[in-house]
């Protein structure tokens, strides 16, 4: 017998619930296996890479030809220095893993930026793009008579991204111009490592805590394609196109919004509050018998019933509205976290998931919705997530070939679109690899390697 789906909302309960689900799940296995034959959201949109030791651009560049644009990685002859980095000194046929994950999908060229034959090459394949990354320093293809003022009037339609990290304008713009773009100096312009870490940890533990993944970078290149979605509908609008100026120590200062509201209405400094949140209690990672968990039961709701199935109704005189569990005072709350980990730490990671999504899917069906919907989920590692069924479905890593030098697993782009699915082709890590068939295509006069 076929199981039934636990179903969480009180609008699915009647007898075409699961015909209903049947259909969707049919239409997600669809998505999931989408074939060849469906075309990206940006396919016949072409874009030129032009970047150097710059990672915000490759990835850039990368989601746009997992979209389905054609990418043309531009190098100099001797290559991208971004192709040197790489963890723990792994490289795939001399190129370092995070170079090698980023050129999905692209057309690998090099160019000669020294010679004006190179600069010829680079307005020919400009005049024919409907986007170009800039990830050099600022104004350094103005100065070479490929910025965005020399190639706009021959190509009216032309959005040009530049991607540095002070943008490129402002007097801090022009005074840092030359420095290198690296994920750790924008996550430090953006205060964000000192908001991260054990706020009562004793010196000299207490400093500052950086994110554990290239948060800017890829943040940046979040922000940057979604300025170049916008670009491309107010093109398809008008037929103009425009300059997108993303600065990298802007994308990440962006995202702590509720902690900035919480300083400016408080006048207090933002500092570190651990496993506390902001405004949200329980809202952390907590030690069960066997790992840990991460609890969040953000509303008073969730609160009340994540202590009901706790067996700790007790807790609820003191702590029953939001206001009571908030971190403007970290040592009053200290005492509802004590209590929050004895129980916590009596149950195994298991049990706490299952009695939580239990009754959640009862309170869902509750017409009058005054029962909370507490959430517990395992805190995973990375090799656990690596082997989490779920993932392997939505084919979110993918095993890619790499000519002469076996398959490596890379991250697929994440959202999953039944008509226009985001695709992996291929992974190329030699440099130039593309330079004839590029040259014959746009008529370019390409130096032989």
């Amino acid at each position: 017998m076929k199981k039934k789906q636990q179903v969480f909302s009180k609008h699915m309960t009647g007898k075409k619930t699961q015909e209903h689900l049947e259909q969707f799940n049919n239409l997600l296995a669809e998505m999931m296996s989408a074939t060849g034959a469906k075309k990206g959201s940006l396919d016949q949109i072409r874009v030129l890479e032009i970047s150097y030791a710059n990672f915000p651009g490759l990835v850039c560049g990368a989601m746009l030809g997992e979209m389905g644009a054609t990418v043309i990685k531009i190098e100099p002859p001797e290559g991208d220095a971004a192709r040197e980095a790489t963890y723990y000194g792994r490289y795939i046929n001399g190129v370092g893993l995070p170079f090698v994950i980023e050129s999905r999908n692209k057309l690998s060229v090099t160019i000669d930026f020294n010679d004006e034959e190179g600069i010829a090459n680079i307005k020919k394949l400009a005049e024919k793009a409907d986007i170009l990354i800039d990830a050099m320093k600022p104004g350094h293809l103005d100065e070479l008579g490929i910025g965005y003022r020399q190639l706009s009037p021959s190509n009216k339609g032309l959005i040009y991204v530049s991607v540095s990290p002070y943008g490129h304008y402002t007097k801090k713009g022009e005074e840092f111009r030359n420095i290198p773009d690296t994920d750790l100096t924008a996550q430090s312009e953006s205060g964000y490592p000192a908001l991260s870490g054990n706020p009562k940890a004793p010196e000299p533990y207490n400093v500052p805590v950086k994110a554990g993944i290239w948060a800017a970078t890829y943040m940046s290149a979040a922000v940057g394609v979604a300025g170049i979605l916008t670009a491309l509908i107010h093109r398809d609008r008008t037929g103009e196109g425009q300059m997108v100026d993303l600065a990298t120590y802007d994308a990440l200062c962006s995202w702590p919004g509720f902690s900035l509201v919480w300083g400016f209405t408080t006048e207090r400094p933002r500092t570190r509050v651990g496993n506390y949140d902001w405004c949200l209690f329980p809202y952390g990672y907590y030690k069960a018998k066997d790992g840990y968990v991460t609890v969040s039961a953000a509303t008073d709701a969730d609160f009340r019933s994540l202590i009901k199935i706790l067996g700790r109704w007790d807790l609820e005189d003191d702590w029953r509205f939001l206001f009571d569990r908030i971190a403007d005072d970290p040592e009053k709350l200290d005492e509802l976290e004590a209590e929050m980990k004895k129980e916590i730490a009596t149950h195994t990671q298991e049990e706490l998931t299952q009695k939580t999504l239990a009754y959640g899917a009862k309170a869902a069906r509750d017409p009058l919705r005054s029962k909370g919907f507490p959430m517990v989920v395992k805190t995973l590692k990375p090799e656990e997530v690596m082997k989490e069924q779920h993932w392997k479905i939505r084919k979110s890593f993918l095993e890619c070939e790499i000519p002469d030098d076996g398959t490596v697993i890379i991250p697929a782009l994440p959202p999953r679109m039944s008509e226009t699915p985001a695709k992996m082709e291929w992974l190329k890590v030699k440099k130039g690899e593309d330079n004839e068939k590029v040259a014959e295509e746009y008529g370019l006069k390409l130096k032989k390697k």
